[in-house]
């Protein structure tokens, strides 16, 4: 049974009572909301682009699926959503989030990014604005290796999603 629709960041969940519905897959929706909520990206004040929106979520979820398969990038359920609660990175976190960021295209194979991309995707889903160009001055930039560079971006794009209204920003994850 369906007990509640909740929305988070902009983004539809349903919460399932039932025993039959897998934890594991409850914890991977779980992890699929908090990326399309750093995918969705920017100022609260844009607009996002309805069809552009669902697009780049369903990126996600392939890309996420994708970094979830490879024992190399794989983190626990558990511990991303420790991590969305201010909890500590799991040791591989910077990989998964290294995957996940170059399956969007966010970052280039060299690791490096790609802030043609990222300007593409945010101005196909929210338009371009002096604002945007301020969040990808701020977000595009390399760090001191690939894996950082991915945190960095994950953080900056949860820091600028768009929230419900009363709702202060999210953990950088």
């Amino acid at each position: 049974a369906w007990v509640a629709d909740r929305r988070y960041m902009g983004i539809s969940v349903l919460i399932s009572e039932s025993e039959n519905y897998s934890n594991n897959t409850m914890n991977q929706l779980s992890v699929v909301v908090f990326f399309a909520c750093v995918a969705a990206l920017l100022a609260s004040p844009l607009e996002p682009n309805a069809a552009a929106a669902r697009e780049s979520q369903e990126k996600l979820k392939q890309a996420h699926q994708k970094c979830q398969s490879d024992p190399a990038t794989a983190v626990e359920e558990a511990s991303l959503k420790g991590l969305a609660r201010g909890g500590p990175k799991p040791a591989n976190y910077g990989a998964h989030s290294l995957c996940i960021s170059k399956a969007l295209g966010w970052q280039n194979e060299d690791g490096s990014v790609n802030a043609d991309t990222i300007r593409a995707r945010a101005e196909n889903i929210f338009g371009s604005s002096a604002k945007l160009d301020e969040v990808i001055s701020e977000c595009a930039q390399n760090q001191a290796n690939a894996e950082e560079t991915a945190i960095h971006l994950t953080r900056c794009y949860a820091k600028y999603a768009p929230r419900p209204k009363g709702h202060p920003p999210g953990h950088p994850h």
